[in-house]
């Protein structure tokens, strides 16, 4: 039996005063958790386990929310344990134990994207990804690295150290779910200090148990683990409410030679800069006094242009527009953004 662990036991204390982090609503409206685990090949596993606390279950109604969020997912199963645990290694300990698991086990952060495809049957490994793919990789210095041969087996994984250009990115297959309980029990009943990493459990099993781990790599991969790095997400896909006359076509209006119904002059820059807010994800709203009989046209303008709206609002007031939004720890102040600038003038630099 094949079986995913996604262990939620933190207390998230890098997202003060909110939800538990894989809870949190990502720009989509979908929850984080549902995030991660959208990368893996969940279709060879006979079990997905979501492990939580039940403060957060009494909290936030943490269980209902999964349930819900997983509705379509027959495989998802909600562990409870009574209380935070001192460390990733043991809410998998305890996960184990109390959701009578056997077989082949993968265990996968809660809090990040990571695209690989777990070879069937499971075998021992680590994912990992290289640096040089993504230097702008934040929190290396919080991160797990691996040390692997030439014949691609893992000769260590070091906690917290820059030993190679290879990080550990948080998924961890281990063939039998019994080695894993073995080699945590051996090191428990040692005097441990300070918390029992998983990629301590790992390097316990490679260098005194003699069990061989290969090394599998991610074609792709997104760090949630910080708020940083979470607004970075957020702002990424951020929604623009942007006008057409003046910003993406060169001003004109209902009247006159040039009008709405000829005018095809765009503003280049403007394009461009557009067409970089999309690609890095955000949610383009078109907004223009245009009424809805030049919708087709505007339509073929800015395909054309490369321009691809969630929305077009037709026929607003040729008047002040004014955003309205809540704030929150989750979206902070300032929730709305206004930005002006001088017609048919390059945005650029008042939208960076």
């Amino acid at each position: 039996m094949n079986t995913l662990i996604m262990p939620c036991g933190g207390k998230s204390s890098r997202f003060p005063n909110m939800k538990p982090k894989y809870l949190l609503t990502a720009p989509d409206g979908e929850l984080m958790i549902q995030h991660a685990i959208r990368g893996l090949n969940t279709e060879i596993f006979d079990r997905i386990i979501i492990t939580i606390i039940r403060e957060h279950d009494e909290k936030y109604d943490a269980a209902l929310w999964l349930r819900q969020a997983f509705a379509d997912n027959k495989k998802i199963e909600i562990c409870i344990l009574d209380d935070f645990t001192k460390s990733a290694s043991e809410t998998i300990a305890l996960t184990i134990e109390k959701m009578n698991i056997t077989g082949a086990v993968v265990i996968k952060d809660c809090d990040n994207f990571v695209d690989v495809k777990i070879p069937n049957p499971i075998t021992n490994s680590i994912t990992g990804f290289s640096l040089c793919n993504r230097p702008e990789i934040t929190n290396v210095q919080g991160k797990s690295f691996l040390i692997i041969n030439e014949q691609n087996i893992i000769q260590d994984i070091i906690e917290k150290k820059i030993v190679s250009e290879i990080i550990c990115i948080g998924v961890y297959a281990f063939a039998n779910a019994a080695d894993f309980i073995s080699a945590y029990n051996e090191i428990i009943n040692k005097d441990v200090h300070g918390e029992l990493f998983l990629s301590n459990v790992i390097s316990y099993m490679i260098n005194r148990k003699n069990i061989m781990f290969e090394a599998l790599f991610a074609d792709d991969y997104h760090d949630w683990g910080t708020i940083c790095e979470w607004k970075k997400i957020q702002k990424s896909m951020r929604t623009y409410f942007i006008d057409v006359d003046g910003v993406i076509i060169k001003n004109s209006g209902k009247f006159g030679k040039i009008n709405w119904s000829n005018n095809t002059t765009l503003l280049d820059k403007n394009v461009a800069a557009i067409k970089r807010l999309q690609d890095n994800g955000a949610q383009i709203v078109i907004t223009t006094a245009r009424t809805d009989e030049y919708r087709a046209a505007l339509e073929k303008i800015l395909s054309d242009a490369g321009i691809k709206p969630y929305a077009m609002i037709m026929g607003l007031n040729h008047a002040a527009r004014v955003l309205i939004n809540d704030f929150a720890p989750t979206n902070p102040y300032p929730s709305a953004i206004a930005i002006s600038f001088p017609r048919n003038e390059d945005m650029t630099s008042y939208i960076e």
